[in-house]
């Protein structure tokens, strides 16, 4: 902006809200000629031209319009004040809501464990109180008020038998686990132990052993001191064989299977009784049915002609001619001829032997004699065994609704008393009025 100001003059302008004063001062010394503010003359444009070191006093009043600006700034400063102080009083009043809020919350949680831990004690106490005497009802007066309380409530009392059943049920499994335990005791020989189909050497020997054992007794021991003692063991091995099966006497069928072991038979350990028992009680009513040397050879026959049968059987059982299906009415069926006659021709040797060194009352007695007698009597005993069916014939397990014992016709009982009545009419038929063995058989 450009202005042209004459000597001792003024100009202003204002643009927009900016407004300028000039203002030129020019004095006059006393000779009446124009002087500046520093004392120079001033001549006139017309005279002279103007000079060129003039000091001229400028003011310059420069009035700007701050009123809109300054109104605004204030206005907004104003506002971002209030809204300052607002935001801030808001904040202040959350984080005190807040502090609130949490102090309640503390307040609550402690009040609700506090009534929890209460309720908890006294439930523990109510249980101890009901469990320690039987629930009571109790009547009390108050403020004229009668009061009625049970010591247990419905809750508890559901507890309270929730418990019982689990006690019961646990004291049901523990119950059931023994009767498991007792017979799993069988049953897990069971699975170990051979059929009766297996050959079981061990088996027929110590068959062989035990009926050379009783023979030898009962020609050493007077009667009146062995039968009572085979009395005893097999009402003894009868007892055993009724109980081990039952509950509480699972100890038994371990001590079996501990003096037995693998000659045991599988079914023997499935409910059937043992091949013992039947054993001890063909000896005893052997030995008490015939006279001592009978009785002797009878038992022999059961310790030879039966388990040799049963292995000339087993290893002849492809021989279809000679296996014996269904027999006659049951006798015989699944047995073969073959085995009969193994089982014949082993006593034989024995027999002949044990009567040449015997002690005879006859008038003659011929080795023809006694070949036929030894003969005759292995026959007899294989012949028994024969007869015996294979499975045996069983006992129903109830007779008039009466539950009986799974007893079965079994060969250790046949054996020897059909062998001791063979010899006896034997004898007889040969004329020998006594037979003397040797003091141990064969010695």
């Amino acid at each position: 902006m450009a202005f042209n100001i004459p000597y001792g003059g003024s100009i202003s302008s204002s643009t927009g809200d900016v407004s300028v004063n000039v203002n030129v001062d020019v004095e006059a010394d006393s000779d009446g000629e124009a002087l500046a503010d520093d004392g120079i003359p001033v001549v006139p444009n017309d005279v002279i031209a103007p000079p060129t070191d003039v000091n001229v006093n400028v003011d310059v009043d420069v009035d700007v319009d701050e009123t809109r600006d300054t109104v605004t700034d204030r206005e907004t400063d104003t506002d971002t004040d209030k809204d300052k102080d607002t935001a801030e009083q808001e904040t202040a009043d959350i984080e005190h809501r807040d502090e609130e809020e949490d102090v309640e919350e503390d307040e609550e949680a402690s009040a609700s464990s506090a009534s929890k831990a209460a309720s908890v004690e006294a439930e523990v106490e109510e249980a101890a109180t009901a469990m320690a005497s039987p629930p009571l009802r109790i009547s009390t007066s108050q403020m004229g008020n009668e009061i009625v309380t049970n010591d247990v409530s419905k809750l508890q009392s559901k507890r309270l038998a929730r418990q019982q059943r689990r006690q019961e049920k646990l004291l049901k499994k523990k119950v059931r686990k023994e009767e498991r335990m007792e017979e799993k005791s069988h049953r897990v020989y069971a699975k170990k132990l051979k059929s009766r189909n297996n050959l079981n050497i061990g088996r027929k020997v110590f068959h062989a052993g035990f009926g050379f054992f009783f023979a030898t007794l009962n020609q050493v021991l007077p009667k009146s001191i062995f039968m009572p003692g085979m009395y005893v063991i097999t009402t003894g091995t009868l007892v055993m064989e009724v109980l081990r099966y039952r509950k509480g006497f699972g100890w038994m069928n371990d001590l079996l299977h501990w003096c037995l072991g693998g000659t045991l038979r599988k079914h023997e350990m499935e409910g059937k009784f043992t091949g013992s028992f039947y054993y001890f009680l063909g000896v005893l009513i052997t030995a008490a049915s015939f006279p001592t040397s009978c009785a002797s050879l009878g038992i022999c026959q059961l310790a030879l002609a039966d388990p040799s049968a049963s292995y000339f059987g087993r290893m002849t059982k492809n021989v279809y001619w000679s296996r014996i299906e269904n027999g006659c009415f049951g006798i015989g069926r699944n047995k073969g001829i073959l085995g009969f006659l193994g089982g014949a021709m082993v006593c034989f040797p024995f027999n002949f032997y044990t009567l040449s060194i015997a002690t005879i009352s006859a008038t003659t007695v011929t080795p023809a004699h006694i070949a036929a007698a030894s003969l005759v009597l292995g026959m007899a005993g294989a012949f028994a065994d024969l007869c015996v069916p294979s499975p045996a014939l069983t006992m129903p397990k109830k007779i008039c609704g009466v539950p009986m014992p799974q007893l079965h016709v079994d060969d250790n009982i046949v054996v020897p008393i059909f062998s001791g009545w063979a010899c006896t009419k034997i004898f007889d038929y040969l004329g020998w009025g006594a037979v003397d063995l040797a003091k141990v058989i064969i010695f």
